[in-house]
């Protein structure tokens, strides 16, 4: 029988996708079977771009989700004006006039919104959550709050919730805050982030967080002032992959696939130039290789992906498939002969661990990883889950992807790169479940304590 109630805070939930969700969901979707019920304040996803709603599905019944509207600093332009617009041409100049005018007003909210919508774009999110969470808070006898970050608002929310009502609160990092590798850069408002980074430290029953880096660099920064520290690492869900069958597949092909978002730093085109000399230096066939992308390829407004597609004359072997639904994007992966990691170029970027190295362990293909040198590329060595470069050294993705190719010509070009039970065995510390029981195991000491 379940008596004990943990509040989850998390502004990225279901419906929205992508990778900022799986943690709280899987959460949410084990905490149960280790007695805890579970109530998520999340945001009603308006205005968010990706959304995937079969992974509400994943959610046991006794699960109550409770949303909170998030307000916009830039309004959003609803279908029904866009149609108003488009059946009066007659007022074509007075509407061009005012949509210049619009465009003016809109760049100049992009360039004040660093400096006030602080610690994150969420804070807007914050009103409208604390005044759920306290109605939540009221009616049911909660006696742990969980907030996982990004962003950061999560923790405001939780810290203000927890203070009020005066329960035990776990503060999760999936992120570093003023460590990260993605700051403003404007000097008073980090030194502002700092302060209430401190007071969050403070204030929290305990700080959990996913990599070993992060907790030795929280631990280093702020010492004492943590109350008690826990690595929960990131995992995959074995259930996921129950009855997967492959997808998007390309018989006799080498066939590599990216699944994820794209960035500046975070990008594929100098692969994508170690390719193309491979061809040309004839390692490789030209005939025998394709590479899919699903997710972000090229962010709205930008072409830099597509453009280095189309200047080194790969368009025949290079298909973007777009956002997927997350079961559609595990069988694109199930059907792959080799799992791009493609990791940031920042200098400090080896202390992450990409959620989607999680997934791909589950998948079980072997992984081409990009990335800095640092856990993530750990993991890939201790348990042999593929080839490793530099996302910077071109020579070295030449080398790590030839071996890949290697490897399956001489399987005879099956795509049958299976590991097996015995894979699955060693990697079973990873599971979303295993890092349920961790919480369900800190949160029950925490109360214990009360």
């Amino acid at each position: 029988m379940k008596t004990r109630n943990v509040l989850l805070i998390c502004y990225y939930f279901p419906p929205i996708g992508g990778g900022g969700v799986p943690r709280a969901l899987k959460m949410a979707k084990y905490l149960g079977d280790f007695g805890w019920n579970v109530h998520v304040l999340t945001v009603d996803p308006v205005y968010h771009a990706t959304l995937d709603p079969t992974l509400l599905a994943q959610l046991p019944e006794g699960v109550a989700i409770h949303r909170a509207k998030e307000r916009q600093l830039i309004p959003r332009r609803g279908k029904a004006a866009a149609g108003e617009a488009a059946a009066a041409p007659q007022t074509a100049p007075q509407t061009s006039f005012k949509s210049r005018i619009k465009q003016q007003v809109i760049g100049l909210l992009k360039k004040v919104k660093p400096y006030i919508l602080i610690p994150d774009d969420q804070i807007l999110w914050l009103p409208q959550a604390l005044k759920v969470g306290r109605e939540i808070m009221h009616q049911e006898k909660i006696d742990v709050i969980f907030s996982t970050s990004g962003p950061v608002t999560n923790h405001l929310i939780a810290q203000r919730l927890a203070k009020e009502f005066g329960c035990k609160w776990v503060a999760d990092f999936r992120d570093p805050w003023t460590q990260n590798m993605h700051t403003s850069g404007i000097g008073w408002r980090e030194r502002l982030e700092e302060r209430m980074e401190m007071r969050v430290m403070a204030d929290a029953d305990a700080i959990t967080t996913v990599t070993a880096t992060f907790a030795e660099n929280f631990r280093q920064k702020h010492g004492e002032r943590i109350r008690r520290m826990e690595l929960i690492y990131n995992g995959f869900d074995q259930e996921d992959f129950i009855g997967l069958t492959p997808a998007y597949t390309a018989p006799d092909k080498f066939h590599a696939v990216y699944a994820g978002i794209l960035y500046q730093k975070r990008n594929p085109r100098l692969l994508l130039q170690a390719i193309h000399e491979l061809i040309d230096e004839q390692k490789v066939n030209r005939e025998d290789l394709l590479l899919s992308f699903a997710g972000v390829f090229d962010y709205p407004g930008y072409t830099e992906n597509q453009d280095c597609v189309e200047a080194l004359g790969l368009g025949d072997i290079v298909r973007v498939l777009g956002n997927l639904p997350h079961k559609q994007a595990l069988s694109l992966m199930k059907g792959a002969d080799a799992l791009l990691l493609i990791g940031d170029v920042s200098p400090d970027a080896g202390a992450y661990i990409p959620g989607k190295l999680y997934e791909y362990m589950g998948i079980g293909k072997p992984i081409l990883s990009l990335n800095k040198p640092g856990e993530a590329t750990g993991i890939i060595e201790t348990f042999r889950l593929g080839q490793v470069a530099d996302p910077e050294d071109k020579e070295a993705m030449k080398r790590a992807y030839l071996q890949l190719y290697r490897e399956w010509k001489e399987q005879g070009a099956t795509g049958n790169t299976d590991r097996g039970d015995e894979f699955a065995e060693r990697v079973k510390p990873y599971e979303r479940r295993e890092q349920a029981r961790q919480l369900a195991e800190l949160m029950n000491e925490l109360t214990m304590q009360a």
